[in-house]
């Protein structure tokens, strides 16, 4: 199946590119997409992503007790609807990685 992934902000100058498609399989959940499948596609920045995107504590990512990873402020949009990690993609899902708000 097919999804489209959105990248905004700082996450859009790190891998230099607005938007891609990623081909996953069936039952790929979001955090894998985010943690494997971005990584994969960028290894050239791959660490830096994922120290971007996740919380991270001596250098390795800090993962829930379901196993999932724990991100960092970045709010992350599926369809245009908040999503947890766990979601289970569909086919045709569109992906936006949407950064931090600051102000005050």
């Amino acid at each position: 199946m097919i999804v489209k992934v959105k990248y905004f902000g700082r996450l859009r100058e790190l891998l230099d590119v607005k938007e891609e498609l990623y081909e996953v399989e069936d039952g790929t959940n979001l955090a894998n997409l985010l943690f494997n499948h971005v990584p994969e596609r960028h290894p050239d920045v791959s660490e830096e992503w994922r120290g971007e995107i996740f919380r991270m504590v001596k250098g390795k990512v800090v993962f829930e007790d379901d196993g999932l990873p724990i991100l960092k402020n970045y709010y992350i949009l599926v369809n245009g609807r908040s999503s947890n990690l766990d979601y289970r993609l569909r086919d045709g899902d569109e992906v936006a990685i949407l950064p931090p708000v600051g102000g005050g």
